[in-house]
C-alpha cells in the first residue's frame, strides 16, 4: 500500500495501484475539477518560461 496527500484538499489517499484510482493524484472527481478550474482561471501556472534548449529537444515541434 502507498499513501499520498490529495493535491487539492490534502486528504490522505491510500492505494494499492494507481490504475485502481481514476482520479489520482486527487481524492475525488470534485478535487480534480476544482484544481482544473484553478488552471482555467489562471490561478495556477508555469512560473518559468520554457528554455529554447528544452524546446529544441522536443520531437515533432516546428518553429516558425
Amino acid at each position: 500500500m502507498s499513501k499520498i496527500k490529495c493535491r487539492y484538499c490534502k486528504a490522505d489517499i491510500i492505494y494499492n495501484s494507481i490504475s485502481d484510482f481514476p482520479t489520482f493524484p486527487f481524492c475525488s472527481e470534485r478535487c480534480q475539477l476544482m484544481d482544473f478550474g484553478l488552471w482555467l482561471n489562471e490561478e495556477h501556472g508555469i512560473e518559468e518560461p520554457l528554455r529554447n534548449d528544452i524546446i529544441d529537444g522536443e520531437q515533432g515541434i516546428s518553429h516558425r
